[in-house]
């Protein structure tokens, strides 16, 4: 029986850093210079340069990554992979933002540095961050078919 891996698994399994990793790169794309794939092979920690290749294969079969111009480069579909991940880290890296710049509203405001009105601008501003967030999330998440929504609400009402 083979084992179940799941999404973190997948998340850390070494296709998904090799691509990640060409992702990470400068405009998503490194020098196809000579013995490139032998060091992401050592790099990345696979234990054989067969199993290297058959990554590499299938990804560029995928078409999640393709060789232009001397660049090994991902593709619109590669980067798709990851618009989970690098929406959860713009989410994140706003509500830093914004835990910032309450720290600095409220020292502005007991100093009278800023006006009373400049909290309803910075309170409609985190309004429009978070639909634009909620429109992305929305346009991530898997589309279930009719039948299955159907099906979810009928369990619901048991």
């Amino acid at each position: 029986m083979s084992k179940s891996r799941g999404i973190s698994a997948d998340i850390q399994s070494p296709r998904t850093k090799l691509l990640y990793f060409i992702y990470s790169a400068s405009n998503s794309r490194i020098k196809a210079d000579p013995g490139v794939k032998s060091s992401l092979c050592t790099a990345l920690g696979y234990k054989s340069d067969g199993h290297f290749h058959y990554d590499w294969n299938y990804l560029t079969n995928a078409g999640m990554i393709e060789e232009k111009q001397g660049y090994f480069q991902v593709t619109e579909a590669g980067k798709k992979e990851f618009t989970l991940q690098s929406t959860a880290q713009r989410s994140n890296l706003t509500m830093i933002a914004m835990g910032v710049s309450l720290i600095v509203f409220t020292f502005a405001l007991e100093l009278r540095i800023l006006p009373q009105e400049a909290v309803l601008f910075f309170g409609i501003v985190l309004i429009i961050i978070g639909a634009l967030f909620l429109g992305v999330n929305k346009r991530n998440k898997p589309k279930m078919p009719p039948e299955a929504r159907e099906l979810v609400k009928e369990l619901n009402h048991r």
